[in-house]
């Protein structure tokens, strides 16, 4: 996945970060995301994938589609057991990260 250096501040809870949040700068679904781990206080970290350099866009993307056999589907949360959440559907965030006690 993306070096952790690339990623952006912690979300409204402070502390270690919980998930790992993949999004576009004008994603629409990224932001309701967003605004879902602020709201429910889960630490996160994002990074904006559109704005990395073009070798780290271009490698992640092909990492993506060897690792889970699909395209990019933004967002996408990095849960602490390594899944991967592809689209932001509220119900589906919930009850994984309820399942890890986040």
């Amino acid at each position: 996945m993306i070096d952790r250096v690339y990623f952006y501040r912690e979300g409204a809870a402070k502390g270690e970060p919980k998930a790992y949040l993949y999004a576009l700068t004008d994603c629409e679904h990224c932001k309701a995301g967003m605004a879902f781990l602020d709201t429910h206080r889960i630490p996160y970290r994002y990074v904006y994938v559109d704005q990395l350099p073009p070798e780290v866009r271009i490698a992640f993307k092909k990492e993506v589609g060897q690792k889970f056999f699909r395209n990019l589907l933004f967002p996408m949360l990095e849960l602490p057991n390594g899944e991967l959440l592809f689209g932001f559907e509220e119900p589906v965030w919930r009850e994984k990260l309820a399942q890890l006690s986040l």
